[in-house]
């Protein structure tokens, strides 16, 4: 066998700090730690708890409700929550006075992104007299700020339970339209009701912070700025950029620009202040950029939703990021954290539809059509993976992201001499390397090694190592190889032990132990370890074979046959296959082992 198995071992390849993380502008620090347990779904049915609940009425059973029914929570255990959204709309036509029907469509409309049928549903459960819940009542409060019905609005919100996660969405609405309506005064009174939980401060000083900059108080503005920056150590983005932009606004350039590097101290090489440095005007891509109440809302929402999903409360997150497009359809940044989430959900399908709304953007564009990418390398799509990388890379050459991805990716189609010139440029174009670039050297490793340029390829295995000592990945595909290869092998078990003590629950670093022992002719060590890892990957072709190997060393020839017949049965790859029906006819020389 070659080191060709050794590729599944890095199919996790870390890859450079990049463009994945920038969606994630606002951290809610102890927001959600401070609300009640379940405060922040309370009241409201996500999609799957809306699957679970009662079927329609005894009445509509034999109708076409019940049918687009049951469609609609077959879509949602597919987690289609459009066409979810679609039969559910449909059944709700058919038996208008279904109370539960019309909730569970009420939710996954909102999931979906269908707001005006989600506003329609609203009415639809006031009409036959349900009492608001806290979701109904956001979600007619938001169609009001759309139509700039202030007054309403206002009225809304004052009526609204303070529970759950209204306990925090409410103030700052009520702040929002205040300031609207040119009471600055009564805004920040109204934000004052988040003091009386420690949790929200941070969300109660950079709402603060938004609203004076809105009502064009620049002396207090940059004073609550100051303080909201320094609350969060400088580590949210969306603020920094907020506090910048404002400075620069003011003729404040170098106190914008150490704002800017402050941040860039620990997260540098972020294309979002790149392009702020560089003057863009995209307010929507890079900034807050608030003119109406609905904008100051929409960024609470967006907030919320971010603080949701770090939670992994995917489900509640969806709902806040909808609600946010809903009230501000322009609105970059809330479809690109919309888009990731979707896509950590298994939507993505959706999720290509979301990032689509942003591909023409000046600043995130980029990022779209990156995640794009990204998105159809998991759905096992390469090809177009390849042709959206290309198509980036002629926009942005410089890009070492989308350069490395294109090479990871044409490496895992086995285009490996594509893949070594691009990994080329990008370890060229770094310089001096640092401890996070060992991955381009263990990815064109691989390259070199799978092309069989052995001794560059154990060049660039030896430099990752160096840059990062302890690397799993590195130690055991290094470590396999030279096992195979009959040298070093001491030094080569002791490199796998090292894996595999980082990663004991790995099946594949499991066995390449296994079979280090099993070719040092340790056999009922090996044993152990194989049976482990046949345990932790009972499907692999390779692992199994190992395993019938070392049985057939120890005298289990039964075992060993069947060890291989299971092998066989998964699909190895040709030689593989050959050689596997060779031992199941005549078995193994009990003193050697043929190679693979």
């Amino acid at each position: 066998m070659t080191v060709v198995a050794r590729e599944r071992r890095g199919k996790a390849l870390e890859t450079l700090p990049g463009l994945r993380d920038l969606a994630g502008m606002l951290v809610l620090a102890g927001v959600l730690a401070a609300l009640p347990a379940g405060a922040a779904a309370s009241q409201q049915s996500t999609p799957t708890k809306a699957a679970a609940a009662e079927a329609p009425s005894d009445e509509a059973a034999d109708s076409q409700a019940f049918g687009d029914y049951l469609a609609g929570r077959f879509a949602i255990v597919n987690r289609d929550t459009d066409a979810a959204a679609d039969y559910y709309i449909k059944a709700v036509d058919d038996d208008p006075t279904n109370v539960e029907l019309a909730h569970q469509a009420f939710s996954v409309a909102i999931a979906s992104g269908r707001q005006d049928a989600a506003v329609k549903l609203a009415h639809r459960l006031e009409a036959l007299n349900e009492k608001p819940t806290s979701l109904t009542e956001l979600v007619l409060l938001i169609d009001e700020l759309k139509r700039n019905q202030l007054d309403e609005a206002k009225k809304r919100v004052a009526a609204m339970p303070r529970t759950g996660i209204v306990e925090l969405m409410a103030p700052v609405i009520k702040a929002w339209i205040d300031a609207a309506q040119g009471q600055t005064d009564a805004a920040l009174k109204s934000l004052d009701a988040l003091s009386a939980n420690k949790g929200f401060t941070i969300f109660m000083k950079t709402h603060k912070a938004y609203i004076l900059d809105y009502a064009g108080k620049v002396d207090e503005a940059a004073a609550a700025y100051d303080e909201a920056v320094d609350m969060q150590k400088g580590a949210d983005l969306r603020l920094v950029l907020a506090y910048a932009h404002f400075l620069d606004v003011h003729g404040k350039p170098d106190k914008a620009k150490a704002v800017y590097d402050a941040y860039l101290e620990h997260y540098p090489s972020n294309v979002l202040i790149e392009a702020a440095q560089k003057g863009s005007q995209d307010h929507g891509s890079l900034y807050p950029d608030i003119h109406t109440a609905a904008d100051g809302v929409a960024e609470a929402l967006f907030s919320t939703g971010r603080a949701l999903a770090q939670e992994r409360s995917r489900g509640s997150a969806v709902m806040y990021l909808r609600l946010a497009l809903a009230l501000k359809p322009d609105f970059p940044v809330a479809y690109l954290l919309l888009g990731d989430v979707l896509d950590r959900d298994g939507q993505q399908d959706e999720a290509l539809k979301v990032y689509d709304k942003v591909t023409g953007d000046p600043v995130l564009g980029e990022d779209a059509r990156y995640e794009k990418a990204l998105l159809y390398n998991e759905m096992d799509e390469p090809d177009k993976a390849i042709a959206t990388l290309e198509a980036l890379l002629k926009d942005s050459p410089d890009s070492l992201n989308v350069m490395t991805s294109l090479a990871d990716t044409l490496r895992g189609e086995e285009h490996f001499a594509e893949a070594r010139a691009i990994y080329d440029k990008v370890i060229d174009h770094i310089g001096k390397p640092s401890e996070r670039h060992w991955v381009l050297f263990y990815a064109r490793g691989i390259t070199y090694e799978r092309m069989d340029m052995w001794d560059k390829a154990e060049a660039d295995f030896k430099k990752a190592l160096e840059l990062s000592p302890d690397q799993p990945l590195v130690l055991n595909y290094l470590g396999y190889s030279w096992i195979e290869q009959g040298t070093n092998m001491d030094q080569a078990l002791g490199m796998i032990q090292k894996a595999v003590e980082q990663r004991p629950d790995d099946g594949y670093i499991v066995d390449s132990l296994g079979w280090a022992l099993y070719r040092m002719k340790r056999y009922d060590e090996a044993v152990d370890w194989l049976e482990k890892a046949a345990a932790l990957i009972p499907e692999d072709p390779t692992i199994n074979d190992h395993l019938g190997d070392a049985y057939w060393q120890i005298g289990r020839r039964l075992e060993a046959t069947f060890q291989w017949r299971h092998a066989l049965a998964m699909k190895p790859e040709k030689d593989e296959a050959q050689q596997l029906e060779a031992k199941i006819k005549s078995g193994l020389d009990t003193e050697t082992r043929s190679e693979k």
